[in-house]
């Protein structure tokens, strides 16, 4: 068959347009996850309910090939309830991320939006919260994720590099603006983490510093009890609540995990200082306390998972919080066991079921008797707590 001057144009046309098109590439994922969940002690009342153990979400993630290895990338994903279909992280589109960027396979990528922190891309893993136990619930981190292992802040207006690989390690360094005119270093969060992996070991460690961190992470995580102009109170939890006021909040964590055939044993270390209190005006807050001083958490986690079969994984994780106190008042200790079963019922659909138990003691942030205090929900009555989720996930 013969082809005049301007067929063969159009077919070299689209010929060059399908090459392209088969160099990019956009991708819809998401996970839809609910769970029956039992509370033995919210404000002093049994709570029964619907929730969910891993977070629901969708998102786009996109691709295109710009040629000798560079690629432009974006991610954007939504959290949403699946219980009664609203959207999660305080109503925002897209609050769980957003950000688009440049991605190299020789320097790395580099990314600009709303992200999860290099902090948590290096030690997430090594912590039961983050990982197996209800990761979406949030009643098995440490203290309340006083650490933001479990990312209940994510940090937003953020430029974050990522390295290659490099004999086993990656590094990554983030910069989020405070975006505050005359004031470049307010409301910002300086962070950098360093992680390496080789075979059966695992290891990271990472430092945060954040400034004014009522505002610039917690009032901007988008939960639906959180504002950036701090008309309520963006830092809910007893546990660390009290610190409210904090000019800056520095966090380090370190960690690792090694696999022996089917058991992973990881151990988590965290250091969090709320510093300069009564340095930031937190209206809704618990009220200001503290002028002056440092309030310091330390929390140690040892997490097993046992691979009993391809299909069923059971795990277990303690850990151990203590707040050394600020000002005049005393310190606080909390003790948390989480207990966990995941079944893979295919490689998309998994059955699980987790049970947590924390106990606290001392005095707490707010100048009043420690009480139990699950990240994610409203703090019991008294020094004890046991909560429970069943449920399923499915992966697409």
């Amino acid at each position: 068959m013969k082809l005049n001057k301007f067929s063969a144009a159009a077919l070299s046309l689209g010929l060059v347009a399908g090459a392209a098109h088969a160099q990019s590439s956009v991708t819809l994922y998401g996970i839809a996850d609910a769970g029956f969940l039992y509370n033995n002690n919210v404000k002093g009342g049994a709570l029964y309910g619907l929730s969910s153990g891993t977070s629901s979400r969708w998102g786009l993630l996109g691709a295109e090939d710009l040629g000798g290895g560079l690629k432009a990338i974006f991610d954007v994903e939504n959290g949403f309830t699946l219980g009664s279909g609203a959207l999660g992280q305080g109503g925002l589109l897209f609050g769980r991320k957003a950000f688009v960027g440049l991605s190299s396979t020789t320097w790395g990528a580099v990314t600009a939006g709303r992200q999860y922190s290099a902090s948590n891309d290096a030690t997430s893993s090594f912590a039961s919260g983050a990982d197996w136990a209800a990761s979406g619930l949030g009643y098995g981190t440490r203290a309340a994720d006083v650490d933001n292992v479990d990312t209940s802040n994510r940090i937003q207006n953020a430029v974050k590099y990522s390295s290659p690989n490099v004999g086993g390690f990656t590094l990554g360094v983030l910069y989020s603006f405070g975006n505050v005119a005359g004031n470049f270093g307010q409301n910002s969060v300086k962070d950098v983490a360093l992680a390496y992996a080789n075979g059966p070991v695992k290891l990271g460690a990472s430092y945060m510093f954040t400034k004014d961190p009522y505002y610039a992470t917690f009032g901007n995580q988008g939960n639906s009890s959180t504002s950036a102009t701090g008309t309520n109170n963006n830092m809910p939890s007893r546990i660390f609540g009290g610190y409210a006021s904090a000019g800056s909040q520095q966090i380090v964590t370190a960690g690792g995990s090694y696999a022996l055939g089917t058991v992973t044993v990881a151990v988590l270390y965290s250091n969090t200082q709320f510093q300069n209190l009564g340095s930031v005006n937190a209206g809704g807050s618990y009220g200001t306390l503290y002028h002056g001083g440092t309030a310091t958490f330390n929390s140690g986690e040892l997490n097993v998972k046992y691979a009993v079969n391809p299909s069923l994984t059971l795990a277990a994780a303690y850990i151990y919080t203590h707040n050394s106190g600020a000002g005049n008042y005393d310190s606080a200790h909390y003790n948390q066991v989480n207990l966990g079963a995941t079944y893979a019922v295919t490689k998309r659909t998994s059955l699980y079921a987790d049970g947590f138990y924390q106990a606290a003691a001392g005095t707490d942030s707010t100048g009043k008797a420690a009480v139990a205090n699950f990240s994610g929900s409203t703090y019991s009555s008294t020094s004890h707590a046991v909560a429970a989720i069943v449920g399923i996930t499915h992966r697409f």
